[in-house]
């Protein structure tokens, strides 16, 4: 047996200073109003289209797992980070199941997150309820696939799989930063 159409997700520790990214964005907060996208109850932060301090080391560390990526999947194209944007979702905040249509490989970097934060959940659209007889799901019949989310651990996707996060049942806020990469 072989799989087809199969859809990667990359997940990868860091081991990055936290504090300055959890400072700076809160800053960022506290002047910038946000906007509303699939957020429910959080903030998140307009786009960014290019990177500054503190988050260079970090854009450095994705880009070189983009490329990897990219390499794997035979695209002859530079994959270049077309933008990216903050979180912060307090105590029932989540996100409404979306994808990001028009980019490659979209990501998503765990700045702080308390325990009951909530997981991202990756949606198989092709499954449906006829498998209602299996004994144990994997990744080959699942019609979700959940990541618990880890303080500093970045989740890369392709941008085409729907997802949507849980709610945050945690008083402390849940901090990420996302991304998209793309032509």
């Amino acid at each position: 047996m072989y799989s087809i159409f199969s859809s990667y997700i990359h997940e990868e520790f860091f081991n990055f200073n936290t504090k300055e990214f959890k400072e700076e964005i809160l800053k960022i907060k506290f002047k910038d109003k946000g906007r509303k996208v699939s957020n429910y109850g959080g903030w998140q932060s307009n786009y960014f289209v290019s990177v500054e301090k503190p988050f260079e080391n970090l854009f450095n560390k994705i880009n070189f797992i983009v490329e990897d990526i990219k390499n794997k999947l035979n695209i002859n194209k530079k994959l270049c980070l077309i933008n990216f944007w903050h979180n912060v979702n307090g105590l029932g905040s989540f996100n409404a199941p979306h994808e990001h249509g028009g980019t490659v490989v979209s990501g998503v970097y765990y700045v702080s997150i308390p325990k009951n934060a909530g997981s991202i959940v990756f949606l198989n659209k092709d499954l449906d309820s006829y498998y209602s007889s299996i004994d144990s799901y994997n990744q080959y019949n699942s019609s979700t696939w959940k990541i618990e989310p880890k303080e500093n651990t970045c989740v890369l996707f392709p941008s085409y799989l729907q997802h949507y996060v849980e709610p945050n049942l945690n008083k402390k806020e849940r901090i990420s930063i996302s991304f998209n990469y793309g032509f």
